[in-house]
């Protein structure tokens, strides 16, 4: 069971304490192949929370609510599908029940997906929640929260993270997160930057604290905004990592091959040019070959004097190389008392005892 430290970081920075969160985007492919519940969402979680749970650290799961509601809705027509919902929501049920925390997560295409009999046809022409109109936007986040309340309970979900990391412009959705109760978000990373057709967002400009208030653009840092941004911690990274990853994700051998086995959207052309060939900033990360830089990162972090260390991870892409290096990176941070995992609400206090 990980520890209960809810509301115990104050609204000021303690230089000696590091807050680490171990999130995770609990979702599937949005490919033409967006492989099984089995493999992507239940095997590879259930995994993750072993690790957990020998280390009695929690986790945050932000969960992709949209893709359940439309299981649930095409289970209908195809009443077979109804197994894959119970048997998620049984885990779901399960990540509360040993203290893990589930936060909302809105990947908005489901709105206009469908499951064909065999396989989901997906349908990104809306992929950002920006895409629909504003009394659209209201309908989906209040229902979307409220379904994922029934099974964090009434006091969860408070948190959000933008699908695709496209939450700009801030303001579009923002009377939205307000209403349903969001009030804290974990979706920049400095220096995060992607052109893509369908996935396009521009974190260049983000201040290069542990965590800020913000109210109209979670890029300006306001304090007396109605929100809290606790980013995803980044890493410089340069273009050889990326060739190395390639090769290992082709020739690494089972040891490097993903739980999930659906196939990600293409990232886009010149987003590839650039990782290929510059130094580019990367979310710090739990997912394959990217957890080979979970503790230099978290260093990077120590030295500058941070506070909060916030890791992303998706259980479709984790491997059996990422969760060693996970559990080893947890390993090591436990052995310092000055290093705490928490989650998000953890930091409610931030908010109150303004």
């Amino acid at each position: 069971m990980p520890d209960n430290r809810r509301d115990k970081i104050g609204s000021k920075h303690d230089k000696n304490t590091m807050n680490i969160v171990l999130s995770t985007d609990y979702e599937v492919f949005f490919g033409k192949n967006t492989g099984t519940v089995d493999n992507t969402l239940l095997e590879p979680s259930q995994a993750l929370c072993d690790i957990a749970a020998r280390h009695g650290v929690p986790l945050v799961f932000f969960v992709d609510i949209g893709f359940l509601l439309r299981l649930r809705g095409e289970a209908l027509r195809f009443p077979y599908l109804m197994r894959d919902y119970d048997r998620v929501m049984r885990q779901l049920e399960q990540f509360v029940a040993a203290g893990h925390e589930l936060q909302l997560h809105v990947h908005p295409h489901w709105e206009d997906s469908s499951w064909l009999g065999e396989a989901w046809h997906i349908d990104t022409r809306r992929f950002r929640l920006h895409d629909f109109g504003g009394d659209e936007i209201g309908g989906i986040v209040q229902r979307y929260t409220q379904a994922l309340r029934a099974v964090a309970g009434d006091d969860g979900v408070f948190a959000y993270r933008a699908g695709g990391w496209m939450i700009q412009p801030f303001e579009t959705i923002k009377v939205a997160l307000r209403d349903a109760g969001i009030y804290i978000d974990s979706t920049v990373f400095s220096g995060g930057i992607s052109e893509g057709k369908t996935k396009h967002f521009d974190f260049s400009g983000a201040p290069s604290a542990s965590r800020w208030f913000f109210d109209n653009n979670p890029l300006l840092s306001n304090p007396e905004g109605e929100f809290l941004e606790i980013p995803i911690a980044n890493y410089q990274v340069p273009p050889t990592f990326y060739w190395r990853y390639a090769l290992i994700k082709k020739f690494g051998g089972v040891k490097h091959q993903a739980f999930g086995k659906g196939k990600p959207i293409r990232m886009g052309c010149s987003e590839l040019v650039r990782k290929l060939s510059h130094w580019t900033n990367s979310e710090v990360s739990m997912d394959g070959y990217k957890a080979s830089f979970l503790a230099p990162a978290f260093r990077e972090y120590e030295l500058a004097g941070k506070t909060d260390f916030v890791v992303i991870g998706h259980p479709k892409a984790l491997t059996r190389y990422s969760l060693e290096q996970l559990e080893r990176f947890i390993e090591g941070c436990k052995a310092n008392p000055s290093n705490q995992f928490v989650g998000f609400g953890d930091y409610r206090s931030c908010l109150t005892n303004r």
